[in-house]
C-alpha cells in the first residue's frame, strides 16, 4: 500500500505483538569459556509458577537486546534474532513483537515446562546466533562505554496449520545479564 504524502513510500506495518506473560519468569546468567575453543555461553532457567505446563517454539531464546552503559544512561547497541522486542522500550513488561513464521515449520523442535515446575539449560554463543554477543559497530559506538548487559527475549505466535497443545503465546524477557567488557569476549 503506499501513502498518499509519499506515494513510494509503503505503509509499514508491525508483526504481531503479545502480552509479557503471566506466572512465567525467565532468567539468564554469563558462562565464561569453559573448555578451550568453546567460547563463552549463558545458562537459562525458565519457571513456570502457574498449574498449566506451557510449550515453547525452538530456539529460545529467540533474541537478544545488548545495551551499553554511557555515563548515567543504559543506551541499546544491537538486537538479533526473532521475537522479543519491545513494542515500547519504556514499558519493560509491556507487549512484545513475536515471530510467526509465513509457512507451516517442517521440522519443529519445542520445549515443554510441567505446572509448577523449571527448565535450566545451557547455551554456548557459537552454536546459536540469536545470543553471539555483537553490540560493536562503527557507526552505534558511543564514547565512553564501560559496562554492557543483555536481555534475552522470547515472543512467537504460530502458524495457522501449527496445532501445538499448551503453545505459550506470551512473551519472555529475561534479567538483564552482566556482560563482561567488549575486548575480553571478541573471538
Amino acid at each position: 500500500m503506499l501513502s498518499a504524502r509519499h506515494p513510494e513510500a509503503a505503509v509499514h506495518r508491525p508483526g504481531p505483538v503479545v502480552p509479557s506473560c503471566a506466572g512465567l519468569t525467565m532468567t539468564a546468567s554469563y558462562l565464561a569459556e569453559s573448555t578451550p575453543g568453546a567460547g563463552p555461553g549463558f545458562l537459562f532457567r525458565i519457571e513456570n509458577h502457574t498449574a498449566k505446563p506451557v510449550t515453547l517454539a525452538q530456539p529460545v531464546p529467540s533474541s537478544a537486546h545488548w545495551y551499553a552503559h554511557v555515563g548515567g544512561r543504559w543506551l541499546w547497541r544491537a538486537s538479533a534474532g526473532r521475537g522479543g522486542a519491545l513494542v515500547d522500550a519504556i514499558q519493560e513488561k509491556g507487549p512484545m513483537f513475536a515471530y510467526q513464521p509465513a509457512t507451516e515449520p517442517g521440522d519443529p523442535h519445542y520445549m515443554a515446562i510441567p505446572a509448577h515446575g523449571v527448565q535450566e539449560w545451557t547455551e554456548l554463543m557459537r552454536d546459536h546466533p540469536a545470543i553471539d554477543y555483537r553490540p560493536s559497530c562503527a557507526m552505534c559506538n558511543y564514547p565512553g562505554e564501560d559496562e554492557y548487559r543483555a536481555v534475552f527475549a522470547y515472543a512467537y505466535l504460530p502458524h495457522a496449520a501449527e496445532h501445538v497443545p499448551n503453545l505459550l503465546t506470551c512473551g519472555l524477557r529475561s534479567n538483564p545479564v552482566v556482560m563482561p567488557l567488549l575486548s575480553t569476549t571478541r573471538r
